[in-house]
């Protein structure tokens, strides 16, 4: 196993906000955008009590974006703002049904399906390292607010199916499949800073990068990654290549985004452009 560096002090006070121009998909694993009124010159948002993405659009207007767990159930949802004064703003959630993915593991394979004790051990002790990493939530913006695909690849599996395993449920997928051959570049989407690198049980080498107020970006399967933690990055600098490492039945890349705690569909993202 190779080692597993982390990083969680983030100096950031020399980066500057930016905005992302998305659109409004109140839907499990989608992305609400809700608008609010604050004279603050920098108000927090919450959602179940984490804190969530907020942007400054003009004069007192602002926006909070919100990541919906994919188990949402659907109906009326609010925010908490809170500035000057404490106001909550209603939002509703949306119905959504996604499709089926039956994948077949074999040989060496079947471990992803049910480790043994060994593999158990392991990834109890990766939980809490990849969970602190999804938690984050640094103060301000790290990017330009457009991003770009991080492979030209096909994308061979979409957010949101329910996979089953050798026909056995488990989670969701919560990111996009992107076809290549092993080594193919990936480049990352958009500006962040590098905050774990690692090889772990079902990722196999995983990169995280944070892009600020909890909208964290995730490449796993990786065949080797080129970055380090701590490292800026650039959108468009070349952070590892494809591989088939982790619970993989090919090479690929698997891409996902975090949203205050939540996976949610990167294409979201990538409308914006």
């Amino acid at each position: 196993m190779k080692k597993i560096n982390f990083i969680i002090l983030l100096s950031l006070s020399n980066i500057t906000l930016a905005n992302i121009n998305i659109e409004n998909t109140p839907i499990p694993g989608g992305i609400a955008v809700v608008d609010f009124q604050s004279n603050h010159s920098n108000p927090k948002a919450f959602y179940s009590n984490i804190p969530i993405y907020t942007q400054y659009i003009k004069n007192q207007y602002w926006q909070a974006l919100i990541g919906i767990p994919l188990l949402s159930e659907v109906g009326e949802k609010y925010i908490t703002i809170k500035g000057f004064f404490t106001q909550k703003i209603t939002f509703t959630v949306y119905g959504h049904h996604y499709k089926e993915q039956h994948i077949t593991l074999t040989d060496k394979k079947k471990k992803y399906v049910n480790p043994n004790l060994k593999h158990m051990e392991r990834i109890k002790r990766e939980r809490p390292i990849l969970l602190k990493t999804r938690k984050l939530f640094s103060k301000k913006s790290l990017f330009n607010g457009q991003f770009i695909r991080p492979v030209k690849g096909v994308i061979t599996s979409p957010f949101g199916l329910k996979c089953f395993y050798n026909e056995q449920l488990r989670r969701a997928h919560t990111g996009l499949d992107f076809s290549g051959s092993v080594d193919t570049p990936i480049h990352v989407p958009a500006d962040g800073i590098v905050i774990l690198t690692g090889c772990f049980f079902f990722n196999g080498n995983t990169v995280f990068i944070d892009h600020g107020q909890g909208l964290i970006s995730v490449y796993i399967h990786m065949n080797k990654y080129l970055v380090k933690q701590g490292q800026l990055v650039n959108q468009g600098d070349k952070i590892g290549t494809i591989g088939q490492t982790g619970r993989a039945t090919g090479p690929h890349l698997h891409w996902g985004i975090y949203l205050n705690q939540t996976t949610v569909n990167p294409n979201l993202l990538l409308r914006c452009i």
